[in-house]
């Protein structure tokens, strides 16, 4: 067993692919400087972002690699997108699950310029039934902003049906994907969705502060720029420019941030969706069956169809933040105690305002893993 055990995977991950270590390496130890001069080095530079525009655009299937925008992870994009969109008057859907980097903006939207939200419950498994949407639905409803799933019970939502339903009413759909990207297949172009967010740091095993958005470029055009500057095009004006993607990317680029997307994203193509997914859903099985023996309640769903590799748990009145604390110093086990960003959620499922205890796993971790923290569970439990 390793030193520690990490089963945090739903906030970061924690092991990049060894061909996105060798690029840093190499990126960091070359003439890799972003520049406003046109030099063969910036050149090189606008090969690789395009390169990774590219990749990306094949990855959530957009027509033009241009709908790809870079930004610095998926709460700066959500905000992005819902700024963009929302202006006095309108109203916007969302769900009970939804993390802050919704709920607070739509907050701070609903005080600043007078928006009005509504809320799909959800079950205290997570789940949600697509046609209590259309009673929420009203004349001046804009956008149906969710999560694709749970970073709380790891709960997958039916955001397909839910936004077919948006979509009879002409409503933007947006969805986020910080917990699915590199987990489930998304096809933008196939579907039903508007603009797509994601981050790097998790699924896509890409480093910390690059993310972004695909946009339809219909939608783009109905968008304000939340963030105006230098996109070394159209330089001889001071208004923004309107094309893609530098309506939405002002300022200097994370190349390397950029860089490691590229790679990562190529090496979870080489390995597959479903043979990431197939792994990922054993060891979430493995855990879930240890979890049978325990005294402790699962707050989401076993159906390993309907779930991300998440798993969130209450333990009676044992308290989740000292349970996460001695699992670490115990055992060296990481986790992931409170309420992850997202009160919504923990009060949908009735874990308010304590939160649960969050084990969640990625392609690296082990079968061995999943027991070691079984019987360590077991032991604090007694």
């Amino acid at each position: 067993m390793n030193e520690w055990v990490y089963l945090n995977h739903a906030s970061t991950s924690n092991q990049k692919p060894e061909a996105t270590q060798k690029a840093i390496m190499e990126y960091l130890c070359g003439d890799r400087q972003w520049s406003a001069g046109r030099n063969l080095a910036q050149m090189d530079q606008n090969h690789l972002i395009w390169d990774t525009r590219v990749t990306l655009a094949d990855f959530f299937g957009a027509k033009n690699p241009k709908q790809v925008i870079f930004t610095s992870g998926v709460t700066l994009s959500l905000n992005m997108i819902l700024w963009g969109l929302l202006g006095q008057g309108d109203h916007v859907i969302t769900t009970s699950l939804e993390h802050n980097a919704v709920a607070r903006p739509l907050d701070r939207l609903k005080e600043e310029r007078g928006i009005e939200v509504s809320y799909l419950a959800c079950g205290a498994d997570g789940a949600l039934d697509p046609e209590e949407l259309r009673p929420l639905i009203r004349a001046n409803t804009k956008v149906l902003v969710m999560t694709h799933a749970s970073n709380v019970t790891g709960a997958i939502l039916p955001y397909w049906e839910c936004f077919a339903i948006a979509k009879e009413y002409g409503i933007i759909t947006v969805l986020d994907t910080a917990q699915t990207a590199g987990y489930c297949q998304v096809h933008l172009e196939d579907s039903p969705i508007d603009v797509l967010a994601f981050t790097g740091h998790k699924g896509l095993w890409a480093l910390a502060g690059v993310g972004g958005f695909v946009v339809r470029p219909e939608i783009a055009g109905q968008m304000k720029t939340l963030i105006c500057g230098g996109t070394g095009s159209s330089s001889h004006s001071t208004r923004q420019p309107e094309r893609l993607p530098d309506k939405f990317e002002s300022g200097t680029p994370n190349g390397i941030g950029i860089l490691s997307l590229r790679e990562s994203v190529k090496v979870i193509e080489q390995l597959g969706l479903d043979n990431i997914r197939a792994r990922e859903e054993i060891l979430t099985q493995r855990f879930l069956h240890g979890l049978e023996e325990l005294p402790v309640t699962h707050h989401g769903t076993k159906v390993l169809s309907k779930t991300v590799p998440t798993v969130s748990i209450t333990c009676g009145d044992r308290d989740c933040a000292l349970l996460s604390q001695q699992l670490f110093e115990r055992y060296g086990i990481v986790t992931r105690s409170g309420l992850h960003c997202a009160p919504l959620a923990h009060q949908s499922i009735g874990t308010y305002p304590q939160g649960t205890l969050r084990f969640s796993f990625g392609y690296h971790t082990t079968v061995d893993e999943i027991e070691y923290s079984l019987s360590a569970l077991r032991s604090l439990l007694g």
